[in-house]
């Protein structure tokens, strides 16, 4: 769904992808930026993502998201998918500030999985993990769900950051009970 939606933006410009991992979404902003920076704080990550996509116009490299390597006003989009929970918020969206030019448009994808509730909240907090214990093999980081934010919450940090909301979007497939709401928000640099 989110894809899709990628794919229905106008020409990004100059963009930076923040946690590409695979290169899932990558594939689908490289076809709308004149030229993306792809970005994972995971070497491994990288290396599957470069596989992944080929583009001439597609660089990868390692960066955090709360802490770039960039110069100030470099990028007329930001995009950052399913990340900032991972994240502390309020640096990450001072950093977006930061690094998008005047004008600049921060898209974000953030889950809000307190938007289920009752069984469905519960069914979706042992189904994370229990995928995270037998697909990663490993115990979700210290912190992990810690700084998971509500719609609300979400464009009240981005108008703090300074951060106008152009637009949001909730995401949920309708087959799945459990399916955990994403919301589609742009951005733009006041």
């Amino acid at each position: 769904m989110v894809r899709q939606r990628v794919s229905r933006e106008d020409r990004l410009g100059k963009a930076v992808e923040f946690g590409c991992g695979t290169g899932f979404f990558t594939e689908t902003l490289a076809r709308k930026a004149d030229s993306l920076v792809a970005t994972d704080l995971s070497p491994r990550m990288l290396e599957l993502a470069r596989a992944r996509v080929r583009a001439p116009h597609v660089t990868f490299q390692a960066e955090d998201c709360q802490a770039t390597t960039f110069p100030p006003d470099a990028f007329d989009t930001a995009f950052v998918g399913l990340v900032i929970h991972f994240t502390e918020p309020t640096r990450t969206l001072g950093e977006m500030r930061r690094i998008l030019k005047p004008g600049g448009t921060l898209i974000t994808v953030n889950l809000d999985p307190r938007a289920l509730g009752g069984f469905h909240g519960l069914r979706c907090v042992v189904r994370v993990l229990y995928h995270g214990l037998t697909g990663y093999r490993t115990k979700p980081p210290k912190g992990f769900g810690r700084n998971v934010l509500t719609e609300r919450e979400l464009r009240d940090l981005l108008e703090q950051s300074g951060l106008k909301v152009a637009s949001s979007e909730t995401f949920k497939d309708p087959s799945r009970s459990s399916n955990i709401p994403l919301e589609y928000v742009r951005a733009t640099k006041s």
